[in-house]
């Protein structure tokens, strides 16, 4: 019997067609699931209800991309033209969508500091720098990204996040969070989903990092700024005639969460301390999640290398970047003892196989 693949590329283990089919048979046995029409009723309602709760927030709906629900929060937060939102340089909303929210007239302004963070006093520049400007403008929102993609999850540290919050509510800023990830940030921060998303007017949260849905997202926060726009998802392009497959599958894998995330945690320690063992040392920077970083060795430095080494190793790796390559730890490190896996990385960074 072969050893079983670790995925060290990915957040979540996903699932192959075959057995994405498979669960939606089981899901599906009892006859009771009911399709959603055009994104409602069915397990779509019964979705945002849950993340709704699991945030603490009034409402939450349901998108089929996080594209989709990131741009309309932008626009419930900063409605009309000429608004401006801080974002982090690094972040998804600057990076990965095509400035869409642009399109809903919001101009981003990236900030960068250390690591996944911005500062309060760089907020407060912006805010004097929007004021002072010759054609009215004005700060809309703050955006925060956390774990932050770009950066292999690093988190926003805590104490300059607290200090941003605190400023958003002093000055009367909304504030969204891009929480895709906001269960790896739970299990690496010890706090709640309802307490990290707490202090924000809008949350997202994505449902195919690792939630097995093969696509979606949720966008959470009040219930008056939410209750109509499903209008506004079918006017860009997101009605779809029916999600209930996505949300099905998610609303399986959400009450796991908690326990795999910890059990994925205790995994990959486990795993840094063999390596360490074997004379290979897994560096975390500081606000790491769920991420270790080693010396390449002879890992591959091309996706197609990493590909044919994925199938001789068994561990699914990235391609090594400047000498290093990341691991990215998830609920398949629980699948083989830590010195197992610890061995298998070992030899496949000192013979590439």
């Amino acid at each position: 019997m072969s050893a079983p693949m670790i995925n060290m590329a990915d957040d979540g283990v996903g699932l192959s067609p075959q057995e994405m089919g498979a669960a939606l048979a089981r899901l599906t046995a009892a006859g009771d699931v009911e399709a959603d029409y055009y994104g409602d009723g069915g397990p779509v309602t019964e979705l945002e209800t849950r993340i709704a709760e699991l945030l603490g927030k009034e409402r939450a709906v349901m998108f089929p991309t996080g594209t989709l629900a990131n741009m309309l929060a932008m626009r419930l937060m900063a409605p009309g033209t000429g608004a401006r939102v801080v974002v982090h340089r690094d972040s998804h909303l600057f990076n990965d969508a095509g400035d869409n929210i642009t399109q809903a007239g919001v101009t981003m302004v990236p900030l960068l500091s250390e690591g996944a963070s911005f500062t309060a006093d760089q907020v407060r520049d912006e805010i004097a720098r929007t004021a002072s400007a010759r054609v009215r403008s004005r700060l809309g929102g703050i955006c925060i990204e956390t774990p932050n993609r770009r950066l292999a999850n690093r988190m926003f540290d805590a104490e300059a996040r607290g200090e941003v919050e605190a400023l958003a509510r002093a000055e009367g800023i909304p504030l969204f969070l891009d929480a895709a990830r906001i269960f790896i940030e739970s299990a690496w921060s010890g706090r709640s989903p309802a307490e990290i998303g707490a202090p924000y007017d809008f949350v997202y949260v994505s449902l195919y990092k690792y939630l097995t849905a093969p696509f979606g997202a949720v966008l959470a926060g009040p219930a008056e700024a939410l209750d109509g726009l499903f209008h506004d998802r079918r006017r860009f392009g997101g009605g779809l005639y029916q999600m209930w497959p996505a949300a099905l599958l998610a609303l399986d894998a959400l009450p796991r969460q908690d326990a795999e995330w910890l059990a994925a945690r205790a995994a990959g320690e486990a795993v840094a301390a063999a390596l360490g063992g074997l004379g290979i040392e897994a560096g975390r920077l500081p606000d790491d999640s769920n991420a270790l970083r080693v010396a390449a060795g002879r890992a591959a430095t091309t996706a197609r290398a990493a590909r044919e080494q994925t199938r001789a190793s068994g561990l699914k790796l990235t391609p090594a970047v400047s000498g290093k390559v990341t691991l990215k730890i998830n609920a398949s490190w629980t699948r083989a003892a830590p010195d197992d896996i610890a061995a298998r990385l070992a030899r496949l960074l000192k013979d590439g196989a």
